[in-house]
C-alpha cells in the first residue's frame, strides 16, 4: 500500500489526493500512504501535464500540500507548466461539525484551482 493509484488518467493536470478528498478530486492519484510516499508516480504524472494541484483536508499552512510541492518543485520544476496549486481547509481552527462543509475542500475549490492552472 505504499504506491499511488491513478484513479483517472488525464493530460490536461495533475491532482494529487488522499484520504476523503479522493472522492472530491475529480482526477486523483490517490498517495495511499504518505509515508513513504510514492513520489515518482507523481512526478512521472506532473512530467506528462505540466500542472499540479494538491488537495488536503487540514490548514494551508505546514500541511501536506506543501511537502509534495516542494518535493514535486525539485524534481519536476523544468516540466511545470504553470505554479503548483493548494487547495486545502482554511488557516483556522478546524470548525464545528455543522460549518465543516465550508471549510474543507469542495469540488467547486479543485476545479477552480484546475481552471487557474490550466489558464497559465
Amino acid at each position: 500500500m505504499d504506491r499511488a493509484v491513478v484513479r483517472r488518467a488525464g493530460g490536461a493536470v495533475t491532482i494529487v489526493a488522499y484520504g476523503p478528498t479522493v472522492a472530491t478530486a475529480l482526477e486523483a492519484a490517490d498517495l495511499r500512504s504518505l509515508a513513504p510516499l510514492d513520489l515518482d508516480a507523481v512526478v512521472e504524472s506532473v512530467q506528462k501535464t505540466g500542472r499540479l494541484v494538491v488537495v488536503h483536508e487540514a490548514p494551508r499552512t505546514l500541511g501536506v500540500a506543501a511537502e509534495v510541492t516542494a518535493a514535486v518543485q525539485e524534481r519536476a520544476f523544468y516540466h511545470l507548466e504553470s505554479p503548483i496549486l493548494r487547495v486545502t481547509g482554511f488557516d483556522t481552527p478546524y470548525p464545528p461539525a455543522r460549518l465543516e462543509d465550508g471549510w474543507l475542500p469542495g469540488v467547486d475549490r479543485v476545479l477552480d484551482a484546475v481552471e487557474e492552472a490550466w489558464s497559465h
